[in-house]
């Protein structure tokens, strides 16, 4: 009878107990994935096509290209924090923060008047402060789903 409560025992505190606290985090696990891979998909964009998007949209290059670089990092940070046997919570944190930082700074390139924006570029602009947003809202609800 011992043996067959330490078992059980080991079967609550081992792969069971992971796997309630996994079911919990798979909400916030699937946020900071989509977040990561729309990002990295923007990084490349970003980064390749620096020139065209400068022309098509009314954005300099070197925003492209500065935007690029901070979403490959960003992208990684997100993935290795989904990818974790536990999630990492300060990057998920993070994550909402600069989310809600980036949707502001779309929303003040879009009214500030630096650039001379296409139609294009305010749509490309637009949607992707809207997008974070969502993101955001994904990942808040992950966390707090998660406890």
């Amino acid at each position: 009878m011992t043996d067959m409560v330490a078992r059980d025992d080991i079967r609550a505190d081992g792969p069971r107990g992971h796997a309630a606290t996994a079911g919990n985090e798979g909400l916030l696990r699937f946020a900071l994935k989509l977040d990561g891979a729309v990002s990295g998909l923007v990084a490349a964009l970003s980064l390749l096509g620096a020139r065209m998007l400068d022309e098509a949209l009314g954005l300099p290059a070197w925003l492209h290209w500065g935007q690029g670089a901070f979403l490959t990092v960003y992208a990684a940070a997100l993935w290795f924090a989904a990818t974790r046997q536990v999630a990492v919570r300060p990057i998920a944190v993070a994550a909402v923060v600069l989310n809600i930082v980036w949707a502001v700074g779309c929303g003040a390139l879009l009214t500030a008047g630096w650039f001379a924006i296409t139609g294009l570029g305010s749509l490309y602009v637009g949607f992707i402060g809207v997008a974070v947003l969502v993101f955001a809202s994904l990942q808040v609800a992950g966390l707090r789903r998660a406890g």
